[in-house]
């Protein structure tokens, strides 16, 4: 038996010093998530879903949300909004997301959930903002999950320090307003909007909004089971672009989706002209996004 605990001593105790500085790392790399500094100190550049908490004082459960991808951000005014509503637009936010956010203890909702659909929102081949939380796997260091956060900044610290400088006197991105879109585009511009789409997008099958289909079933059985009222609508759409059929037909799906949990979605696609447009689904935010919030409250106090 001593032989035995000698030999078992003998693999282990080179081990040791690799063990010690693995739970070193996993203890500080667990402290540094807990802090969280790409998520709220100034000296990272904040994603979306940053935005819309940190300009709500840190909070993560409001009573009454909207949910849509950017052309909710350049279409509903919070601000001048009478109904109450949070706007969670997402840069590239799918139904995935926001069922990755109720979830996992990112988004809370308390009441009343409204989802601005279109086919992005249901599209999984899109890409998304990789640094939203959810996406993080659960073995995942947050070092390295942030890691094109972090990067920079710490360079940028470790250079002053060099220089004998302030490490702290880093750029700052305090700006939490999301992207938003003013004007109308040209006719040749729309045109090339139009030719890209169809190009990248609007051939796709069904096969590539499989599993947001599938999470729009599953945050109708979420907020049926936690006592949430769904409402859904599709947002507009340019009167002057033909609905593609690719498109059409996913509307389609999803609609049948949501009726099997008792949910008709509200067809907004046709309410607005051309010029409250910016392009093909974002409207302007000087006169679409007014207009339509007006007409929206009324759908959404009713």
């Amino acid at each position: 038996m001593t032989n035995v605990l000698k030999k078992a001593r003998g693999l282990v105790e080179p081990l040791l010093p690799v063990l010690a500085a693995l739970a070193a790392f996993i203890i500080l790399d667990t402290l540094l998530a807990a802090w969280a500094p790409a998520e709220s100190l100034p000296y990272f550049p904040k994603n979306d879903y940053e935005k819309v908490v940190l300009s709500h004082g840190g909070v993560t459960e409001y009573d009454k949300v909207i949910f849509g991808n950017s052309t909710l951000i350049s279409s509903y005014i919070e601000e001048q909004s009478r109904s109450g509503y949070v706007n969670f637009g997402l840069d590239y936010g799918t139904v995935s997301d926001l069922y990755g956010m109720l979830t996992k203890g990112y988004l809370s909702v308390k009441s009343e959930l409204v989802i601005d659909l279109n086919y992005f929102v249901l599209m999984d081949t899109l890409e998304t903002n990789p640094t939203y939380p959810w996406h993080r796997g659960a073995l995942e260091p947050y070092v390295f999950f942030q890691r094109d956060r972090l990067s920079p900044a710490l360079t940028a610290a470790f250079t002053n320090l060099l220089h004998f400088r302030d490490p702290l006197a880093l750029p700052q991105y305090p700006d939490l307003n999301r992207t938003v879109y003013h004007g109308v585009m040209t006719d040749q511009e729309l045109a090339e909007k139009i030719t890209a789409h169809k190009a990248l997008f609007w051939g796709l099958g069904p096969d590539s909004y499989k599993k947001n289909l599938d999470d729009l079933g599953a945050v109708a059985k979420w907020c049926a089971d936690n006592g949430v009222r769904l409402r859904v609508f599709w947002g507009p759409w340019n009167n002057d672009v033909e609905m593609p059929e690719n498109p059409a037909r996913i509307t389609a799906t999803a609609n049948a989706v949501l009726a099997e949990y008792g949910i008709a979605a509200e067809d907004m696609t046709g309410c607005l002209a051309r010029k409250y447009f910016y392009d093909i689904g974002h409207l302007n935010y000087e006169y679409g996004a007014v207009y339509f919030t007006e007409a929206l409250d009324k759908w959404l106090l009713f």
